[in-house]
């Protein structure tokens, strides 16, 4: 069935919907290239996992409520480390297709990337702007990664003087030198793109084997490379796409992809809504000031009104104010400190969640798209307890906009301007 439900666009105001150009491009396809997302494992997903995730990701330090319930059971989860994709995935071909592999469920997506004719299956992610990779001079036993080896390729060149230092909230890190090399993604080839090869990492990185390491797709500006920041893959291969424009059509059950260089019209259905990108953080921010729930009346977010959209993120990280609002509608739910988040029988049915981009549109989320994943069972009732997809970003100053929203939706990260697109996908 289409979600041609999942967007509504809605004008605020007298003036029409700014529409994204989307007539035919007339691509060559040397120009495009496109990563298909295939479900690979058979792990599940995981809510308090993907929350811990994302906040290490942004330094959030979640709030203790001391609310927990003497009837809840959660679910415990057993890390198995994922068999290396690289050895099992085509080439790619000269049209640029290239496969791709969702990890537990859809809660990472990874891609195998060509570095000086290595393949590596690494994560893509728009909410940073660092390319890192785990390497044969990390000074430990990487089981379960697939390593690039500097010495085999013969295009690999070290940029004398440089270095990298990305950090996370939690004090994990990657840490080293840098050098260029030929990369190409789908076919699509950037012939000396500056990366990390780091000889030291933090233990989080060695232990999640799903990922070898991260192609980030946000701006340059926030890129971690010294003494010089160095531009992403995204910003070097846009010169020479038909559109400088990345697209993302990614779906719940384990399939979709992102796509390079054009805009698909097969993909979506309708119009397009378009909002104007602030890149001075580096990130893919837009204004995001009003919200509703299951079709009511449109209420203000407040005074954090601006959010991002990110590949890396599991889920939608919201103000506290908009999330107990949210839940204040689901029969049953309750915040529950053990799992950081929201939790309500599995049966029941949430309501859509809409959330306006820019000041124009409407952007509403199915119930069944914000129903994460199991976390644990009511052991009075025997009733099976859901995480869901929305959940606080615990005061920071901005919201994220995880796959939780990107799966609802075909979506344009497009260079110029910057802007960013949403329309109803087919």
């Amino acid at each position: 069935m289409q979600l041609l439900q999942s967007l509504i666009l809605a004008v605020f105001f007298s003036y029409g919907v700014l529409s994204l150009p989307h007539g035919p491009s007339g691509q060559h396809k040397a120009r495009s290239f496109k990563v298909a997302r295939v479900r690979r494992g058979t792990g599940e997903l995981h809510g308090p996992s993907a929350l811990r995730k994302a906040y290490r990701k942004y330094g959030i330090v979640p709030a203790k409520l001391n609310i927990d319930l003497a009837d809840f059971e959660p679910i415990t989860t057993e890390h198995t480390a994922a068999v290396a994709a690289s050895d099992d995935d085509s080439e790619p071909d000269q049209t640029g297709a290239v496969s791709a592999t969702s990890v537990e469920g859809d809660a990472e997506f990874v891609s195998p990337v060509i570095i000086g004719g290595q393949k590596i299956v690494m994560t893509f992610d728009t909410g940073s702007s660092d390319f890192w990779v785990m390497d044969t001079r990390i000074q430990e036993t990487l089981t379960g990664h697939t390593e690039y080896n500097p010495s085999n390729s013969t295009t690999f060149k070290e940029m004398a003087g440089y270095s990298f230092n990305v950090s996370y909230g939690d004090s994990s890190y990657a840490a080293g030198p840098v050098g260029t090399d030929v990369v190409n993604i789908g076919g699509a080839i950037v012939q000396n793109q500056a990366f990390g090869i780091p000889t030291e990492v933090s233990g989080s990185f060695v232990e999640d084997t799903n990922s070898n390491g991260l192609v980030g797709m946000g701006f340059s500006n926030i890129n971690t490379i010294q003494p010089k920041a160095q531009d992403t893959f995204f910003a070097n291969v846009a010169p020479s796409l038909d559109l400088p424009v990345m697209t993302a059509a990614l779906k719940s059950d384990g399939v979709g992809e992102f796509e390079f260089g054009t805009i698909d019209q097969s993909k979506y259905s309708g119009g397009i809504a378009n909002v104007s990108v602030d890149s001075s953080n580096g990130y893919w921010e837009f204004v995001t000031p009003q919200y509703s729930v299951n079709g009511g009346e449109l209420k203000s977010i407040g005074t954090v009104n601006t959010s991002i959209a990110d590949t890396g993120t599991s889920l939608m990280l919201l103000n506290e104010d908009v999330v107990k609002d949210y839940y204040s509608q689901v029969p049953k739910s309750v915040y529950v400190d053990s799992v950081g988040g929201y939790i309500y029988p599995c049966n029941t049915t949430l309501p859509n969640f809409g959330i306006a981009i820019g000041t124009e549109s409407l952007a509403t989320i199915p119930g069944n798209l914000i129903n994460f994943s199991k976390v644990g069972t009511n052991t009075t009732t025997g009733e099976s307890l859901c995480y869901g997809g929305i959940q606080s970003n615990a005061g920071e100053s901005l919201q994220i906009l995880g796959d939780t929203f990107l799966k609802a939706f075909y979506v344009i990260f497009d260079m110029r301007g910057p802007s960013l697109g949403v329309a109803a996908p087919n």
